[in-house]
């Protein structure tokens, strides 16, 4: 088609013998990509944001074709439109806060571990070598009265152990001759008596920080709650309005029949994972513990997950434990995505996946 004007260069009206227009000819459309496989554009296995956002989505071009100027308690389809709009970003941002979420508890989590271990093993290394020493060894026989099995008894041992700890290597140096100090590696870090009391000393800051995630996790949830509930509202009231308003048989309720609507029985709650943890058998499984609450309306609970780059989805799981789940063993290197899934007879609702990669065990 010839520009009426006079055909000129990059007037997108003038065409070329190959029927492009001098556009197209430098800038070519985008090649459409082909799969293998037919990827579905939704899933019944869905968070609860999502169920929200789809509906929303199902409702706006309703909405836009046969009311575009209708409004409901003040609010129309911009308002709709930036509510869609809205949740990546609040859903990004709680993935982000989960994330450093889990570093920081993991963070804390290793360096209890260190803590065990020095408090377990470096006793014995004092025993082994100054098993004569009967003021020593009434300390050491001190020790392990606080029996390691929570973060308070494991930094207790720590604790009291630094002092043993420094009265030995005394003892070693003042032998003939004289004795190096006692050094333990631990998850391939080589501690003195100063670098554990170091250790020691910063897990205050590995909690605080550990906490401030998790208050700011907390609050990513909180603002993507709110915003799925200012859509889900709009939604069911703009749904309810028309319908009330207009006759079956006409356009717009007719068009009502495109938008999902809830069913009867209750949509299962999820059950969100509050840690998961690298540890049990071997220290090569994976420990999940759960958040309390949860769970309401579900006939089945699981606990799902895949190796990424092994399998294609969440195809293996086990049932929900609601006082956690060790997973695995898994292989060092291995990534993991895990998810909690809920069922009824209204459909399946997922959490959203949490991510942990398998390292060496610090023994």
């Amino acid at each position: 088609m010839p520009n009426p004007a006079g055909a000129y260069y990059d007037d997108g009206l003038t065409f070329w013998d190959d029927g492009s227009t001098y556009d197209s000819a430098i800038d070519p459309a985008a090649v459409l990509l082909t799969s293998s496989e037919h990827i579905p554009l939704n899933s019944t296995a869905m968070e609860y944001w999502e169920i929200t956002k789809q509906r929303a989505q199902e409702t706006l071009p309703v909405w836009t074709q046969y009311l575009p100027t209708f409004k409901v308690a003040g609010q129309g389809t911009a308002e709709l439109t930036a509510l869609i709009d809205g949740f990546e970003p609040l859903v990004q941002g709680r993935t982000d806060a989960q994330d450093t979420y889990d570093a920081a508890f993991r963070a804390a989590q290793d360096a209890l571990l260190r803590m065990k271990g020095l408090g377990t093993k470096v006793p014995a290394i004092i025993e082994a070598h100054l098993d004569e020493n009967a003021g020593i060894m009434k300390d050491v026989d001190d020790l392990y009265a606080t029996a390691t099995r929570s973060e308070g008894t494991i930094l207790k041992r720590l604790r009291e152990l630094l002092p043993v700890w420094t009265r030995a290597n005394t003892v070693l140096a003042a032998q003939t001759p004289a004795q190096d100090a006692i050094v333990r590696t631990v998850g391939g870090v080589s501690y003195t008596v100063v670098s554990a009391k170091a250790l020691l000393d910063g897990y205050t800051n590995l909690v605080k920080t550990m906490k401030d995630k998790e208050e700011l996790l907390d609050r990513k949830r909180a603002e993507l709650r709110a915003h799925d509930r200012a859509a889900d509202q709009l939604n069911k009231r703009w749904y309810k309005a028309v319908k009330a308003s207009n006759d079956p048989g006409s356009d717009v309720y007719e068009a009502l029949n495109g938008i999902t609507t809830e069913p009867t029985t209750p949509a299962p709650e999820t059950i969100e994972i509050h840690t998961i943890t690298q540890g049990g058998d071997g220290g090569l499984q994976v420990l999940v513990a759960y958040a309390p609450g949860g769970g309401a309306h579900a006939t089945t609970k699981l606990v799902k997950w895949q190796v990424v780059g092994v399998d294609a989805d969440f195809t293996h799981s086990t049932p929900l434990d609601p006082s956690g789940n060790a997973l695995g063993p898994f292989q060092v290197g291995q990534t993991l995505k895990i998810l909690t899934e809920t069922t009824n007879s209204s459909g399946t609702r997922t959490t959203a996946p949490r991510t942990i990669v398998i390292v060496e065990p610090v023994v």
